[in-house]
């Protein structure tokens, strides 16, 4: 019997440091130099182990948004990826965050193959990889890298130009023969989730393509191994003989599937698949002048002071900050107004969101805005906005008479980034009501919202093409671009102008 063993890490979004970035000098159960430990202890285990990165690998730390903004280089994560033995990788959809120049930088100093199946660029996968096989010990596997279809819903035209991107679920059907029949084993590599629930079917969100597992796990037949992704979910489990796996996010765990294969027809014999945790397995870091000092020079960057309040805006309880105004929302609302021109401005609380201190750095900014997100002014009508802040309103529930979250925002995982607050207008969510049918008392400039009035606000460019849920809002309403990040854009703000004399644009309740 033949064993071969894989182990996969997803959504690690530049968390090679055991840090969350909340403070400097930390060292917490995470990162991917402690997984390292925990790869190279499973290796002394076992014979024939197959490493990969299933995709978001490139942006989503301050560590990436360091080497981007402030290196112009990405060397230091791919030597890193490199040093650790990576067989391949996946494309992830935040690889495309910071423009195709900076990926293809890239991806050409990575010693692994990244595969991209149903991402072509003049008919060709434009990474260069669609399929690899990888022989263990006379069990050849082979290997499909596949991506959720959905990037052109969230990047600018400018950041996938030239690409074409196809069905997961569709481009898995027509490779699968052609790869069956070279190879003993089939692994499915999908940064992608699942859409329905894995039991019942059950749809769990909009069925928009973004995720297909669901259907790739039972309408593509010959999956021996699915691993999948961008949903941060931590699942093992093995469905319809199909061992299936998603290792979380951050840095937080590693996956690992273990195939047990016949020496004689080299089929599987038996399989398993396990969730290990960074926490349980407590390991060291072994490491080093070269990426002690990255990781210094990193958090030095962070503490760069940019100004001083007289009074702290602290993000006591972000259930709280989500139903009445509260400064911070008033602060990166009007940011956005005044970089813009708009009349009405709406944002999110991120979950890594704690507010300001009096004395803010540039660690406090992108901890509370951290994606790369540029803004963009929407012309609609006042029917548009009304159909926005319903869908804000959705996020909101009443179970046992209490006002709670939508169990729909929560899974099959949270997001709390779906819900917005809106700046420039006064207006009243009642949750009491049927969902579409709760806000009220909508003014803009004291006057009622008008729903055949145009106006114009700014939100970020993944609000703006619809992500989120909110397809009232699409690229043909765009009429302005302003091309800051956000955390660029709040300290730009920051720098230029004293908040002690901000004016209050934030004026709604939530009530029920």
């Amino acid at each position: 019997m033949n064993e071969i063993v894989i182990l996969t890490v997803s959504d690690i979004h530049g968390y090679i440091f055991p840090t969350d970035y909340q403070t400097s000098h930390q060292d917490l159960p995470k990162g991917l130099l402690k997984i390292k430990s925990m790869i190279s202890n499973i290796k002394s285990q076992h014979e024939h182990v197959i490493l990969m990165d299933n995709g978001d690998f490139l942006q989503g730390s301050p560590f990436c948004s360091y080497l981007h903004s402030q290196l112009h280089s990405s060397k230091y994560l791919s030597d890193i990826y490199n040093e650790i033995g990576f067989d391949f990788a996946v494309i992830g959809n935040h690889e495309f965050n910071y423009g195709l120049p900076y990926l293809y930088e890239t991806l050409k100093s990575f010693d692994f193959p990244v595969l991209s199946a149903n991402i072509f660029k003049h008919n060709k996968p434009f990474t260069g990889h669609d399929v690899i096989y990888i022989d263990k010990n006379d069990t050849k596997m082979g290997i499909i890298g596949l991506t959720t279809q959905y990037i052109p819903n969230w990047e600018q035209p400018e950041t996938i130009k030239d690409l074409s991107f196809y069905s997961a679920k569709e481009t898995a059907a027509k490779l699968i023969e052609d790869v069956r029949e070279q190879s003993d084993i089939v692994v499915v590599c999908y940064h992608g989730g699942f859409e329905k629930d894995l039991q019942t079917g059950e749809p769990t969100e909009l069925i928009t393509g973004e995720n297909e597992g669901y259907d790739l796990l039972n309408e593509v037949d010959g999956i021996d191994v699915l691993i999948t992704g961008h949903q941060h979910r931590e699942i093992a489990e093995k469905i319809n003989n199909t061992q299936v796996i998603q290792a979380g996010s951050k840095g937080d765990c590693l996956g690992k599937i273990t195939l047990n294969i016949d020496e004689t027809s080299q089929q599987i014999i038996s399989s398993q698949s396990e969730i290990l945790y960074v926490k349980d397995a407590n390991p060291t870091i072994n490491d080093e002048g070269t990426k002690r000092k990255i990781n210094e020079e990193v958090n030095q960057w962070l503490d760069q002071k940019i100004t001083h309040l007289s009074e702290p805006m602290y993000i006591e309880d972000a259930f709280t900050t989500r139903i009445k105004p509260h400064p911070l929302i008033n602060l990166l609302n009007y940011a956005q107004m005044e970089a813009s021109g708009a009349d009405i401005s709406a944002t999110a609380l991120f979950d890594s969101a704690t507010g300001f201190g009096t004395d803010v750095t540039m660690r406090d900014v992108i901890n509370n805005y951290p994606f790369p997100n540029t803004f963009n002014v929407l012309e609609v009508t006042g029917s548009t906005l009304k159909l926005a802040l319903e869908r804000s309103a959705s996020y909101f529930a009443i179970i046992d008479n209490e006002l709670t979250i939508n169990p729909e925002f929560l899974e099959p995982k949270p997001q709390h980034f779906n819900y917005d607050m809106f700046g420039g207008l006064s207006y009243k969510l009642n949750i009491r009501h049927p969902i579409g049918e709760r806000a009220q008392d909508i003014y803009i400039k004291d006057e009622p919202l008008n729903l055949d009035t145009t106006y114009k606000i700014v939100v970020n460019n993944y609000r703006s093409v619809g992500g989120g849920g909110y397809h009232m809002f699409n690229a043909n309403q765009i009429v302005k671009e302003i091309q800051l990040e956000g955390a660029e854009l709040i300290i730009q703000y920051l720098q230029n102008h004293s908040i002690e004399t901000l004016p209050s644009i934030m004026d709604f309740e939530v009530v029920y």
